[in-house]
């Protein structure tokens, strides 16, 4: 059974490629995720910023807590794209997740990645398409769960 047309799968294909190559790279920024060193926002215990002597608390407070939800909602969105990516087919013949890991998270180089899956470039390219689709066709699960559907984008 095919519940979309080629038009609709190329979308996709083609809208999943430019959010795990764009998007997603200033989301993991945000969410600070791949640093070993991850800080909170600082809040300043005094209250009180610049020379001036007005106690801006509750405006920095509010700025802070903003941030500080923009990094959570990062991390979730992080989250939610990484467990997509490992729910995908991960076969000899069929390495959707590898291709997609390699490619979108590690950054590799697309020789790197078909020359230690031993196959052709032709191959290769097909397969990363279809690994772009299953990730589309997954993801909107992995948005619900992590109630990100404003920072992941629906593919269909």
């Amino acid at each position: 059974m095919n519940f979309l047309s080629d038009q609709d799968n190329k979308k996709m294909i083609k809208k999943a490629g430019e959010f795990l190559e764009g998007d997603f790279h200033v989301i993991i920024n945000y969410s600070g995720m791949p640093l070993v060193n991850l800080s909170s926002p600082l809040l300043d215990p005094t209250g009180v910023s610049g020379s001036a002597n007005v106690n801006r608390a509750d405006k920095t407070f509010m700025h802070d807590m903003k941030e500080m939800n923009k990094v959570q909602a990062c991390r979730s969105c992080v989250k939610a794209v990484v467990e997509t990516i490992n729910s995908c087919t991960d076969t000899e013949h069929k390495p959707l997740r590898t291709i997609l890991f390699r490619r979108y998270i590690k950054g590799d180089f697309d020789l790197w990645i078909y020359q230690d899956l031993n196959m052709s470039r032709s191959k290769y390219t097909r397969l990363r398409k279809q690994a772009l689709l299953e990730f589309a066709q997954r993801s909107e699960s992995y948005s619900q769960k992590y109630d990100v559907k404003g920072m992941m984008p629906s593919f269909s």
